[in-house]
């Protein structure tokens, strides 16, 4: 219940602030023209309260997934006197900016957050910036089942350069069901391995199986864990878990996960002498698959980026252009079908994502994420949909090509249209969203 409520209102305050500032880009955008604006609102439908200031009615409205702004003479069964304070009335190109203003508005916004974010440096784990080097692969997975191996170094997917594993991680995530050729470094050699991520969960990730070297040391415990009563210390190294020679952590966690209630012999090093423990992991529930657990955390090597205001400034604009090309990629995928649908995110999991985000106690975390969702916002605002900014920018520079205006019954159709595949579109994407939020047990009612 405490996780709602949080989610509930962060998620208010998240969209409260991509719409305000969204709105306001239109809102002030219009008045610099002088165009009288009638109505101010975050949210749609019945007004719930607001104030009136001048010829503006500030108010909000009951469904709080969206906002508008009210300009006179905007709607085309309105009759235009020719007045300058009237939307029709003005020139295309004030048109122009008062819709790209909304839009751009949001990307500011994203930029000025990054730098806030980057000013205050960054810490990260060191592995998500390190070459791909493979350093465990699980047996059963579309990994294991390919001619990949522990050290292969991918140097590219696709034909495109990868660098980093979070580069790689984020190619995997969104090519479920979908082959990808793997460029692969090994002693031998260079080759080409295909492979395709399995299709998992209720968005569909991808995922291959494959992880980092991580060095099989304990960080820490869980108190009153498995671990914590086998003797385990932090700053153990495992040895020997099973009669297994141990390389990686991810070694023990696949050991420990298949023995759940099974004594296990383990060999640490501590303090340069060998250690033989028995431990007895405990199980997790069966909704959580039953697996064997210790209650341990590996070590965590972390790598921290302080930047100058300039510096902060550049890291912003790559980090922007970063997703400005991930969401390029992930909508011409769904649009070509190679990417489901239900990869898109609704109300329900920005719900969950901001609260998670605001649970962390780290206002950075909060500013990355609203940074990331306005950037979001603004691009696909401003696809060639009807209804949406994109649209209405679509027709007005249709009309500046061809030299005429639509007519309205022509306008009409196409609102209409766009509303419908708007509408549609969100119905969607909602009942996804539900979907992924009901306990998955639940999921064998559902024909998705």
């Amino acid at each position: 219940m405490f996780n709602l409520g949080t989610n509930i209102l962060a998620l208010v305050f998240v969209l409260g602030v991509m719409i305000f500032v969204h709105e306001f880009g239109h809102f002030a955008t219009a008045k610099f023209f002088k165009i009288r604006v009638e109505v101010f609102a975050f949210g749609f439908g019945p007004r719930l309260f607001g104030f009136r200031r001048g010829h503006t009615d500030y108010r909000v409205c009951a469904l709080p997934l969206g906002g508008y702004v009210k300009m006179k003479g905007e709607d085309p069964d309105e009759s235009l006197a020719g007045d300058p304070d009237e939307y029709l009335s003005r020139p295309k190109w004030q048109r122009l900016c008062i819709l790209l203003m909304g839009p751009v508005m949001n990307v500011v916004l994203a930029f000025v957050l990054f730098t806030v974010v980057f000013l205050g440096g960054v810490t990260v784990e060191s592995w998500t910036e390190a070459p791909v080097t493979i350093g465990w692969i699980e047996a059963d997975s579309p990994a294991g089942s390919v001619d990949l191996q522990p050290g292969d170094r991918v140097v590219a997917i696709d034909g495109e350069p990868l660098e980093t594993w979070q580069e790689f991680q984020v190619r995997v995530l969104i090519s479920g069901d979908q082959e990808m050729q793997l460029e692969v470094s090994r002693d031998s050699g260079q080759r080409t391995i295909p492979v395709t991520p399995a299709a998992v969960g209720p968005s569909n990730q991808g995922y291959l199986g494959v992880l980092p070297p991580f060095p099989p040391v304990v960080d820490r415990l869980t108190e009153g864990g498995a671990g914590e009563e086998a003797g385990v210390e932090p700053g153990d190294r495992f040895v020997v878990v099973d009669g297994q020679e141990i390389r990686d952590f991810s070694q023990v966690q696949q050991i420990i996960r298949a023995r759940p209630d099974m004594p296990t012999e383990i060999e640490v090093e501590r303090n340069g002498r060998i250690v033989a423990l028995t431990a007895t992991p405990a199980r997790l529930p069966e909704e959580q698959g039953g697996f064997g657990y210790l209650g341990i955390w590996r070590s965590i090597e972390t790598t921290q980026h302080s930047y100058s205001f300039g510096g902060a400034i550049g890291r912003s604009l790559s980090e922007m252009k970063r997703q400005v090309l991930l969401v390029g990629e992930i909508l011409g995928r769904i649009f070509t079908g190679r990417m489901s649908v239900k990869t898109l995110s609704g109300p329900i999991e920005i719900a969950r994502y901001s609260g998670g985000a605001a649970r962390t106690g780290n206002p950075r975390v909060l500013l990355s994420f609203m940074a990331i969702v306005s950037l979001q916002l603004g691009l696909l605002n401003l696809l060639p949909i009807p209804v949406l900014d994109g649209g209405h920018i679509a027709i007005i520079l249709f009309e500046g090509l061809i030299r005429r205006d639509l007519s309205m019954k022509v306008k009409e159709r196409m609102l209409q249209v766009g509303m419908v595949l708007l509408m549609t579109l969100m119905l969607v994407v909602i009942t996804f969203d539900v979907i992924k939020s009901l306990p998955s047990s639940w999921s064998g009612i559902w024909p998705f």
